[in-house]
């Protein structure tokens, strides 16, 4: 993935720039070198960290500059090829400023530690300051927890920045342990929120339908857990707009008049508070509301 304000040097001798065109912008100040690469003010600051380590980004992090979605997380995940050994002075360095991260009381982005991820490659595979998406996923699968790299997985899709053949030759490069679970990566969710609380149902043995239509309701909505329990995932971390809020409300009560029962999910609540919010919705389950027949009116709409 190439990134605005970082440049290589083979692909800008691809391109016909001299050698003594590179030495003339050095020496103006259009750009330094960050060896193999000639940067620009236009780089962001947190990779050009760790380019200046020898180091790329990957998982989570790489992911998030590809565009797809991420849920929080700490540490910054980067790649180094097998060949590449940091230093030795350098071996201890593992707090970088993390872009994604808010600014704390004193004006500074918090520190983040990296999270080294084995090397799979003898070198780069290509000239780009971050890792191809299909490489970034395969570190993702095989570091985090299933549901966490689900979550990638359906944002790559559901954001079409991958295919499902791609991901199918990518699922089958990985161990059969990490390779079947994943298998059950859909393309229609259209949130990490709404992956992440699918897949928590499904792992129980619940049936859940996504992106359903009701009549006289052109949006669909987000999961039907068994006959008649709607969750809607918010898929922001925060919430300001109160004509939204308004028609959400208008449609809950629509869906409540015909015999659904209605959850909304916060982002918060998945992410931040997750051990309180699955109490209790195991409460909810237990109770075996979501197994009870609709009225027939509901049922033909």
């Amino acid at each position: 993935m190439k990134i605005d304000g970082i440049y290589h040097q083979r692909t800008l001798r691809a391109q016909g720039v001299a050698r003594a065109e590179l030495l003339r912008r050095t020496a103006h100040g259009e750009h330094r070198t960050v060896r193999p690469w000639y940067v620009t003010d236009a780089a962001p600051t947190d990779l050009l960290a760790l380019l200046e380590l020898g180091l790329r980004p990957t998982c989570l992090d790489a992911a998030s500059l590809h565009g797809v979605w991420t849920p929080p997380h700490t540490g910054v995940h980067v790649f180094r090829p097998r060949m590449l050994r940091l230093p030795p002075e350098l071996e201890d360095v593992r707090e970088l400023p993390l872009r994604r991260g808010r600014m704390n009381g004193t004006g500074k982005r918090p520190l983040q530690r990296l999270v080294l991820h084995g090397p799979e490659l003898r070198s780069w595979p290509d000239d780009d300051p971050v890792p191809d998406l299909g490489l970034v996923l395969e570190h993702a699968a095989r570091c985090l927890p299933t549901v966490k790299a689900a979550e990638l997985m359906e944002s790559s899709l559901q954001r079409r920045l991958i295919g499902r053949g791609q991901l199918e030759q990518l699922l089958l490069r990985l161990p059969k342990d990490i390779r079947r679970p994943l298998s059950r990566v859909r393309g229609d969710a259209e949130s990490g929120t709404e992956t992440a609380v699918r897949w928590w149902f499904e792992s129980r043995g619940i049936g859940v339908k996504t992106q359903v239509r009701f009549p006289y309701d052109a949006r669909r909505v987000d999961l039907l857990v068994g006959r008649n329990w709607i969750i809607e995932c918010d898929s922001r971390e925060f919430h300001d707009d109160p004509l939204s809020y308004a028609e959400d409300r208008a449609r809950d009560l629509y869906l409540e008049s015909i015999g659904y029962r209605v959850t909304r999910l916060t982002w918060e609540q998945v992410f931040l508070h997750w051990p309180d919010t699955r109490r209790k919705l195991q409460t909810i389950l237990s109770r075996g509301d979501h197994r009870h027949e609709l009225r027939r009116s509901a049922r033909s709409g």
